[in-house]
């Protein structure tokens, strides 16, 4: 039955064999089986769990719904499939029959698990907000390089000539990950590093660089479940690795009347990194015609921005 499994895959009936019985359970069920893959494919669980507590979350779920009866010995009997995890099993050959794949891997019972969308284990994965799709997408992805994480897009390239670096930012796919994150590789190396350690709910995003100096400079957000709090300006220094505030949003000044403003957008830098151009958003200025975005320019020593442009007829 298991002569196409991978290693790993043939491990993860072991571990879901074990963990039946820990439960003192008489049958392999799709709990279990969700068990056994998580505790054999760590980069698996660490791309879909890393924001829900982890495998540990699943399994305290699990303990909660369960009711534990005696530890059954895997020595003395083979612990059958219920017929749920049968149809699993069955799946799991069907996506790798999809992707042309040769074997089936932990990947393709982690499909199959939430193919069978009926079962405690695709609940417990579905109010984790992790769906088919993505999933499906996660396992056919090409190989990243190295330091960049799985289930995030490019969306913006950059290069900065002072520091021969690439600065690449990297969007959320799917969307149940929100923020926005920025890495660098310097052009002789593989490996990207992120800047910054930012919370999970705050993206670092729209970055900008000068090719004199060696900064890339961005904005960040604190994203909600409805909309984002603009947080303030950051410059990241790509030889020291120094990163810093430059504009607070305490005290940002805005040189016209005016309600609340936010910095929606950076533009461009100026070439000796002391004038930033950015997509303002204005609630209210002092007159006739009233724009929400305009195009602006901050000067970063006293952080006094200045309206250029409205910014017509575009939506942000």
């Amino acid at each position: 039955m298991f002569e196409r499994y991978t290693e790993k895959a043939r491990r993860t009936i072991f571990f879901s064999r074990y963990e039946a019985s820990q439960f003192g359970s008489p049958y392999i069920e799709s709990q279990h089986l969700l068990l056994g893959v998580l505790r054999e494919d760590k980069a698996l669980a660490d791309t879909f769990l890393h924001t829900h507590g982890g495998v540990e979350s699943i399994r305290k779920q699990i303990e909660e719904h369960t009711a534990i009866r005696e530890k059954v010995s895997t020595s003395v009997v083979d612990l059958p499939f219920t017929n749920e995890c049968k149809r699993i099993l069955s799946y799991a050959a069907e996506e790798a029959e999809k992707l042309s794949h040769k074997n089936i891997g932990t990947g393709h019972l982690f499909l199959g698990v939430l193919r069978e969308q009926d079962c405690f284990a695709a609940t417990l994965l579905g109010e984790r907000g992790i769906r088919l799709a993505m999933a499906r997408e996660w396992i056919v992805s090409s190989p990243r390089p190295p330091g960049l994480p799985l289930l995030y897009t490019s969306h913006k390239l950059l290069y900065n000539s002072a520091a021969e670096t690439l600065i690449l930012e990297l969007l959320a796919n799917p969307p149940f990950l929100e923020a926005t994150r920025l890495f660098t590789r310097h052009k002789d190396k593989k490996a990207y590093e992120q800047i910054g350690s930012p919370a999970e709910s705050v993206s670092f995003e729209s970055p900008v660089t000068c090719q004199s100096l060696p900064l890339v400079v961005f904005n960040s957000f604190k994203r909600g479940k409805q909309s984002g709090d603009w947080e303030g300006v950051y410059s990241f220094n790509l030889h020291t690795k120094e990163l810093e505030v430059c504009i607070s949003r305490q005290k940002l000044q805005l040189s016209e009347g005016h309600g609340q403003f936010w910095i929606v957008e950076l533009v461009s830098l100026s070439e000796d990194a002391r004038t930033l151009y950015v997509n303002l958003g204005v609630e209210k200025i002092a007159s006739d015609e009233v724009f929400p975005y305009h195009l602006a320019k901050v000067d970063l020593a006293d952080q006094t921005a200045t309206l250029l442009s409205p910014l017509l007829y575009t939506r942000f």
